[in-house]
């Protein structure tokens, strides 16, 4: 199992997703704007961000497994 494009394109996502909310503030800066940055996006980038970890976490679980079942005993 590779997880390193699925990972990419996520990470990228984020990247863009991010850059199109902050480039928003140029066109729409109120309270509405700030609440929903925080109720919302804040929260949306921070659990994508968790996300990314696990998946860096299971990628190197999966790497030692590969290991692990390729040359056992090692």
């Amino acid at each position: 199992m590779r997880f390193g494009t699925t990972r990419s394109q996520v990470y990228d996502a984020q990247k863009t997703a991010r850059a199109k909310w902050d480039a928003t503030s140029d066109e729409w800066d109120d309270n509405v704007r700030r609440e929903h940055g925080e109720l919302v996006v804040d929260e949306l980038d921070r659990t994508v961000s968790d996300v990314l970890r696990a998946v860096d976490q299971l990628a190197t679980i999966f790497v030692q497994i590969r290991q692990e079942c390729e040359f056992p005993g090692s």
